[in-house]
């Protein structure tokens, strides 16, 4: 699933809709605040395994669900979860406001 298919996805249009705003409901501000101090460019294994993360999330619907699966992750995962998910919702951002670009 590539990144336009994620952002289309049902499940993850959502968050990433309420992500756009400022409103995480299913992270941390802690993992945001250690992720930004930590990040870097995704290579291509790591897009490869964030992709299945972020589908193994998204097969949730209900919020809580998908919060279980992310807290159910291990610190590797989720920060790889975080920097996948940060950059769809800095493509949706881009998309609806192309002259940020």
């Amino acid at each position: 699933m590539n990144n336009l298919a994620q952002r289309k996805n049902p499940s993850m249009n959502s968050l990433i809709e309420m992500a756009t705003r400022g409103h995480y409901p299913i992270l941390e501000s802690a993992w945001i605040n250690t992720h930004q101090d930590q990040a870097k460019k995704l290579t291509e294994a790591e897009k490869k395994r964030a992709q299945k993360i972020l589908k193994r999330v998204s097969e949730h619907r209900s919020l809580e669900r998908q919060k279980t699966v992310i807290f159910s992750m291990n610190d590797q995962e989720r920060n790889l979860f975080i920097s996948a998910f940060l950059n769809l919702v800095e493509g949706r951002i881009l998309d609806e406001n192309p002259t940020l670009h």
